[in-house]
């Protein structure tokens, strides 16, 4: 399997489950609470550990009990933590997560050491061997670890290493001209719609394809565009796919964008053609929404397949993501 590089974040999710949102200065009751490791980058580079890719991770957490249990659950997990540094000033990311009734979530955080990564701390032996080098958007909101990301994007570049950068909702206006300058050094770009519209703005009006193509043209080699119920976009200069979503019932949208990342990441590093990698995309993030947390835990060869096939993909493409995933497709009688 080949390697992969991640850089971003690492924090611990507070989960707590709220029936009914509060107003501001109101209190909502959890119906349930629990805690586990967390971070977009964090959860995507899990979940392509778990699937079996050779993952090294570069970031940063603080050095305390907090860092201790994330660092110590990353290797767990299979994530090769040697890059990841340490912080005595600031402490390890926490986040409050509220996910309401309907399963979608709001996130409360401070970023802790996360944005005390610098750029004399990204070692370049981190992408040695590496076909890949995946960078979350959050990694650009602040310095110095905005500068830390754009050291690696440059190593990566320098050595003809494929860079993906994943956007998180929401973050998109704060990071708009960095990612602008970055999107010719972005071999695939994820994003969800609004954010697409956001960074892609047409004055030939609102069509989405109008909007990928405005992103290619700006430099981006592939655009894949997130679109939860409706499945996802992928627009490259040869290309254009739309991938149907799996029909679920989402339990906590929390990490199902993460999830999607890898999953297609998976399918590309292993040569799936763009149609087969975003069947697994949307397949993976799938399986993340129906679970409470970031569901990185959830998504495995075993579950992907099951939700591949309940997803009515085309036969002969099943059949080659089945192979890529080691397990035999079931066999009617």
């Amino acid at each position: 399997m080949p390697a992969v590089a991640v850089l971003g974040d690492i924090n611990v999710d507070l989960t707590l489950q709220v029936p009914t949102y509060p107003p501001e200065g109101g209190e909502g009751i959890a119906e349930r609470q629990s805690h586990g490791l967390g971070g977009s980058a964090t959860n995507t580079a899990r979940i392509l550990a778990g699937l079996g890719l050779p993952v090294h991770f570069i970031g940063k957490t603080g050095k305390d009990s907090w860092g201790d249990w994330c660092l110590g659950a990353m290797r767990q997990a299979g994530v090769e933590t040697g890059w990841v540094r340490r912080d005595e000033a600031e402490p390890t990311q926490l986040n409050v997560v509220v996910v309401s009734a309907s399963g979608e979530r709001t996130m409360f955080a401070y970023r802790g050491a996360n944005v005390r990564l610098r750029a004399d701390e990204v070692d370049p032996a981190a992408l040695a061997g590496t076909a890949l080098l995946h960078l979350s958007g959050y990694a650009l909101l602040q310095a110095p670890q905005r500068e830390a990301a754009l050291r690696a994007v440059a190593q990566a570049a320098s050595a003809g290493i494929p860079v993906s950068l994943d956007i998180p909702a929401g973050i998109t206006g704060t990071i708009k001209e960095t990612v602008l300058a970055l999107l010719p050094t972005i071999d695939t770009l994820f994003l969800g719609e609004a954010d697409a519209r956001l960074l892609g703005a047409s004055t030939d009006g609102p069509a989405l394809d109008r909007v990928a193509r405005n992103l290619i043209e700006t430099g981006a080699r592939n655009v894949v565009i997130k679109r939860g119920a409706r499945g996802s976009l992928l627009h490259s200069r040869q290309h254009k796919f739309v991938s149907p979503a799996a029909r679920i019932e989402a339990v906590d949208t929390t990490g199902a964008g993460d999830a999607f990342a890898a999953g297609y990441l998976f399918g590309i590093v292993n040569d799936l053609s763009p149609a087969g990698a975003s069947a697994l995309a949307n397949a993976a993030g799938a399986i993340a929404a129906t679970t409470l947390g970031s569901g990185a835990d959830a998504v495995d060869r075993q579950t992907l397949l099951a939700m591949i096939g309940s997803m009515g993909i085309e036969s002969s493409q099943a059949g080659r993501i089945a192979a890529l995933l080691g397990v035999a497709p079931v066999r009617p009688d």
